[in-house]
């Protein structure tokens, strides 16, 4: 029995440190070979999400937020490129188009103490829903889950207790997400989805700012949590965001939200720790997974990645939500071996990283 023990610990310290050094550095699901799609459908409600292969409604709740013109540490003088990929498909929908106040004014920092809202789960586990039958949510709540996100402003059918996200995800989604962001309808807000890759919400980081101003700054004043667009962890995704931010100086942001893919544990919680201590704001991570620059299938090395990552992420006290890309009916060209939902039901790792134990 003692051999026994020691052979598998052996072997998972030896998977551990191959992946480490075999994959030395962050990946993206860019440069795995993976791309994303987004699809607004109405009548679901819903966005379906799917990669391929190319490079209770709540009531709203104030937020404290943290000026961009303090938390920014780095700047960057670099002129943007301009951006010349087409957004998603513009979503509809019959609900009457909000009126904002403003659109360029920025609203000024809240204090007020945020509300219990409606949501029954507690947990830092988020789910980002590519659609489906939303009665297979319920297989998903559990006390460590909280959040969910479309990539859309369309919720689900039924949320289950769990707390919906609304994501204006490129400057295409603008109608549906002023017809449906009312005052009431959400809490926390994500901003635009991958800016800084071709084939996503792909824009200049001053049109995103111009976007910004235009759509999110007036609505914190409305009592939403407003978080940052989510870049991925390729060396342009941390260059995008610094320039964004200086081109964004004086905005409101609540949380910095961000993407990782890498068959490294170490890499990952070293990227997470480094994006909080630069920029000084409470961290989200909405979308993750072990994913290799090339095919790769080793035995453990999808479990040491999650029961590493995992209970580290609940850990950190900077660490406000994760979203693990897993919760899919359909992985694309994503590792399967990250897959957490199947015909509706939890997978082995989809089990763990919803009920433990961490």
């Amino acid at each position: 029995m003692a051999a026994s023990k020691l052979f598998n610990l052996l072997t998972v310290t030896t998977l551990a440190l191959f992946a480490a050094s075999f994959n030395a550095s962050p990946v993206t699901a860019l440069s795995t070979g993976h791309q994303h799609l987004n699809r607004q459908i109405h009548h679901d409600g819903i966005a379906k999400r799917a990669k391929r292969s190319s490079t209770q409604r709540c009531k709203p709740r104030p937020s404290t937020s943290v000026s961009v013109a303090q938390a920014n540490k780095a700047t960057s003088t670099a002129k943007p490129a301009s951006s010349s990929a087409a957004p998603p498909p513009k979503a509809t929908s019959s609900t009457k188009k909000a009126t904002p106040t403003t659109t360029s004014q920025a609203p000024a920092k809240t204090t007020a103490a945020a509300s219990s809202g409606s949501s029954s789960a507690n947990g830092k586990v988020g789910i980002a829903w590519n659609g489906g039958d939303s009665s297979s949510l319920g297989n998903i709540v559990s006390s460590n889950t909280h959040y969910i996100y479309t990539w859309s402003p369309y919720e689900p059918t039924d949320l289950y207790g769990l707390e919906f996200i609304p994501m204006l995800w490129g400057p295409n989604q603008e109608t549906a997400f002023n017809q449906l962001v009312v005052p009431g309808y959400a809490k926390n807000l994500l901003f635009v989805n991958e800016p800084d890759q071709v084939g996503q919400s792909q824009m200049s980081p001053q049109d995103a700012a111009n976007l910004w101003q235009q759509q999110f700054a007036w609505r914190s004043s409305q009592g939403y949590s407003l978080w940052s667009p989510a870049v991925t962890n390729a060396a342009e995704g941390e260059t995008w965001m610094d320039e964004f931010l200086s081109a964004c100086s004086g905005c409101q942001i609540s949380h910095m939200a961000l993407h990782f893919y890498d068959t490294s544990a170490q890499n990952f919680m070293t990227y997470v720790e480094h994006w909080h201590s630069k920029y000084g704001l409470p961290v989200v991570i909405t979308e993750f997974a072990c994913e290799a620059s090339i095919a790769i299938d080793l035995i453990g090395l999808f479990s040491y990645f999650w029961q590493t990552v995992v209970p580290w992420l609940i850990q950190q006290d900077y660490v406000t939500a994760f979203f693990p890309f897993g919760f899919l009916e359909d992985m694309g060209n994503v590792n399967p071996d990250n897959q957490m939902m199947k015909n509706g039901q939890l997978t082995a790792l989809g089990n763990y990283v919803v009920n433990g134990p961490y």
